[in-house]
């Protein structure tokens, strides 16, 4: 089969021709990209015959017949000013240059992570140097090389020893800076509530950024644990912003998220590396408890978690150390004292499995799927996978009211769209 003639066929457009003629036809559509009515970032070439890419293969990453090309990132040239310090929840110490603003591919950049101390030594950077900036795949702000030092400059620029958070001698892992106070530095403490309470973490509804800012600055709440210990009405009624009625959100939210499911629990502790595909697989492989976990962790058997799909050695690590620190299990102990989940039973599956083979995404809201990673679990229990972002690998799209960019995008590639309605009919199926 020619896979040129069979798009041809199927009224899509396609270009083909030897090897050869590829940096020709690389050139010819970088010249005309500017004039697209879409964004694009780089070209795909693949080999014509199928029968050919069946005897090529694949590697553990990619097909082995085709090769990609991307486009240089657009550029800029402007001036490093200062170099800030970002402390993430969990503990992680992030260099951030502040730039001045710059135009680059109609966007204005003036913040750019620097990710390690490794990076800036590579580019020999520091402050008051004029710098190449660029948007690597259209995307992702980056600094790609000093064009010209500061006249006084003052040389590479170095990460501080102390946490600018809490002053905590700071400790080299790899290639990274950590501050290891997790329990008491201030910024480690405000992003691991914030993510507890998101979307991603226990979905506490009327319970936002502001709302944890306000209560660390009143002194009621020190970690997660205590987000369930707070006499709200007390602790908010006269605050600035907080009547009656977003009081009784707030608790409302609180005391919803007491029936999150397990998984949904393992995940907002925050725990790195254990995100939900992580957290599936953990239970659907049987260790459906903390108890279990606990007891896989103070074995330090890592042969057990490596052994399941998708935990590498390093994941495995990172959750064995997590579930061993004393200060994660008395998190985990007061949410457990709260009365949230700490098991989660696996049935075994008689639902007929009508997605399998499908890769499904969700956006917007519903009025059967509070939170909405209920309707994805139902796609899981029929055989689908689930993902995070509409790609051409994406087969349907749930969508409900509030829908944004995932239906646009849908739309363009020609993905099925679904509403909540139809959805409901094939559950019932």
């Amino acid at each position: 089969v020619d896979a040129g003639k069979a798009l041809e066929t199927a009224g899509l457009r396609a270009a083909s021709g030897s090897w050869e003629r590829i940096g020709s036809f690389i050139h010819e559509q970088t010249e005309r990209r500017d004039s697209l009515a879409y964004e694009i970032d780089g070209l795909v070439a693949k080999v014509d015959s199928i029968a050919y890419r069946d005897v090529l293969g694949y590697t553990g990453h990619h097909p082995r017949w085709a090769l990609a090309y991307k486009f240089e990132s657009p550029q800029a040239i402007t001036t490093l000013l200062e170099i800030d310090i970002q402390v993430g929840r969990t503990g992680r110490v992030t260099p951030v240059a502040r730039v001045k603003p710059a135009q680059v591919a109609g966007s204005t950049i003036s913040n750019i992570t620097l990710h390690n101390q490794e990076y800036i030594n590579a580019l020999e950077l520091g402050i008051g140097d004029v710098v190449e900036i660029s948007r690597r795949g259209d995307v992702i702000p980056a600094v790609e090389r000093v064009i010209e030092k500061a006249e006084e400059s003052p040389g590479v620029w170095r990460m501080p020893s102390h946490c600018p958070s809490c002053d905590t001698p700071l400790v080299e892992r790899g290639a990274h800076t950590f501050c290891p106070n997790g329990q008491h530095c201030p910024a480690q403490i405000l992003g691991r509530i914030e993510f507890f309470v998101s979307k991603g973490g226990m979905d506490i509804e009327s319970f936002g950024p502001s709302t944890v800012a306000d209560l660390l600055n009143l002194g009621v709440i020190e970690d997660i644990q205590d987000i369930y210990c707070i006499d709200y009405d007390r602790v908010l009624s006269g605050q600035p912003g907080y009547g009656p009625k977003k009081i009784a959100l707030i608790k409302e939210g609180v005391e919803k998220s007491k029936d999150r499911p397990f998984r949904q629990v393992l995940v907002a502790l925050g725990i790195a590396e254990l995100g939900k595909k992580g957290a599936d697989m953990l239970i659907s492989n049987g260790l459906n408890s903390i108890d279990k976990l606990f007891d896989v962790a103070e074995r330090n058997d890592v042969e057990t978690l490596v052994s399941i799909d998708q935990i590498g050695e390093k994941s495995a690590r990172l959750y064995i150390d997590a579930l061993n620190d004393r200060d994660v299990r008395n998190r985990i102990e007061g949410l457990r004292l709260a009365g949230l989940s700490m098991e989660e039973e696996v049935e075994e599956s008689t639902v007929k499995q009508m997605f399998a083979g499908q890769t499904w995404c969700i956006t917007g809201t519903f009025e059967h799927f509070k939170p909405r990673d209920l309707a994805l679990r139902e796609v899981e229990k029929r055989g689908g996978k689930t993902t995070g972002s509409v790609t051409r690998n994406t087969t349907v799209l749930l969508a409900g009211p509030g829908a944004g960019s995932k239906l646009t995008k849908a739309q363009e590639l020609g993905i099925r769209i679904i509403d909540e309605a139809a959805f409901l009919r094939m559950l019932s199926e």
